[in-house]
């Protein structure tokens, strides 16, 4: 039981290292980036509520996960009525796949700063002009002095080499 100040610390360092998975969990269960902002915050609220009932000398994620997944069908039922959302059972069968590919999330994107680490400085650079700083492929040829088919070109070859790398990557760490 999260009693003691040092449980007390020890929950919230594990929710602030678990938040992004859990964000990762309410994204992929409701699509709509405001519902699963909501969710997410009230899931927040709901495992400090709960943080007593948490035991420090347990994993956090799978008790966090269990939580959020009542959140998310929490909030499925208050929206039925006002738009059209995924059905109870839906998410329900998707909440297992999800748990695992957030609880991943953290090891990929430790993987992926990794993985960046090893590129060029100017393939960082053209990966961060793009998916970071929002600049259009055309930008990009402007600024790099490539054709707009050779900016495409390359972006591919550096998604597929960061995917190879991640995979790579995760396979090497226990």
């Amino acid at each position: 039981m999260a009693t003691s100040a040092q449980d007390s610390s020890r929950f919230i360092a594990a929710l602030t290292r678990h938040q992004p998975a859990l964000e990762a969990f309410c994204h992929a269960q409701l699509a709509n980036r405001q519902d699963a902002q909501e969710a997410l915050q009230a899931t927040c609220v709901k495992l400090w509520e709960k943080s007593g009932e948490w035991n420090a000398d347990t994993e956090f994620l799978p008790w966090a996960f269990a939580v959020a997944r009542f959140t998310v069908l929490s909030h499925i039922r208050d929206r039925m009525r006002d738009r059209l959302v995924f059905d109870e059972d839906v998410v329900l069968a998707m909440a297992e796949e999800t748990e695992a590919a957030a609880t991943q999330f953290e090891e990929r994107r430790e993987a992926l700063g990794s993985c960046l680490d090893k590129l060029k400085p100017e393939h960082r650079d053209l990966l961060q002009g793009h998916y970071i700083g929002g600049h259009s492929v055309r930008q990009l040829s402007g600024t790099t002095g490539r054709s707009e088919s050779a900016v495409k070109m390359i972006l591919l070859r550096l998604r597929e080499q960061l995917s190879a790398c991640i995979q790579r990557q995760i396979r090497i760490c226990p």
